[in-house]
């Protein structure tokens, strides 16, 4: 073999390799990215509303005008503000029969009387989500009542459940204790 054919062959598996390497390292860089988008990707899918860009979401999935607007951030401060307290009650209530039980003789009567305000609790933001979804329903046109339906079918839960965004939680998932 002369040097000339040598030489082109080197050339050629260099030219091999170097394309070989870039694939590799561009495969590697693609399913790195990808990885990293699927966490957000699944939160899409499950129909999660950050607790921060609510009104944006409704206002865009809505397709609200200024006045609705307005009149749908009424709304949400109220169901907001009572939403909230309700389930801080059921957190601390949970936390109340959870202590009880771990106790050496739990009080029967006093484990009962929790367990119905955790009942009552669960009625009373049932009746909030329900007059939020009544008090919006009245501010929208017959097209938007109808998507407003469809957003609240698709945030109820495998229990029936509506999610509501937790404080603080940005990225967040809507999620119901």
């Amino acid at each position: 073999m002369n040097a000339t054919n040598k030489y082109r062959i080197l050339i050629w598996i260099i030219v091999i390799l170097v394309a070989t390497n870039l694939s590799t390292i561009g495969s590697f860089y693609y399913h790195r990215m990808t990885e990293a988008e699927a966490p957000e990707a699944k939160q899409g899918d499950q129909n999660a509303i950050p607790g921060e860009q609510r009104t944006r979401f409704f206002r865009d999935q809505l397709n609200l005008n200024a006045e609705q607007l307005d009149q749908f951030r009424e709304i949400n401060r109220a169901f907001n503000r009572t939403a909230r307290n309700i389930e801080t009650n059921l957190a601390q209530l949970r936390e109340d029969l959870i202590r009880e039980l771990g106790t050496q003789n739990p009080d029967s009567a006093r484990l009962n009387q929790m367990a119905t305000e955790v009942g009552n609790n669960h009625r009373e933001l049932k009746q909030v989500t329900t007059t939020f979804y009544l008090d919006m329903k009245k501010i929208c046109t017959a097209e938007q009542q109808s998507k407003l339906h469809e957003i609240f079918q698709s945030m109820l839960n495998k229990d029936n459940q509506v999610n509501l965004p937790r404080p603080g939680n940005q990225g967040g998932r809507w999620r119901n204790q």
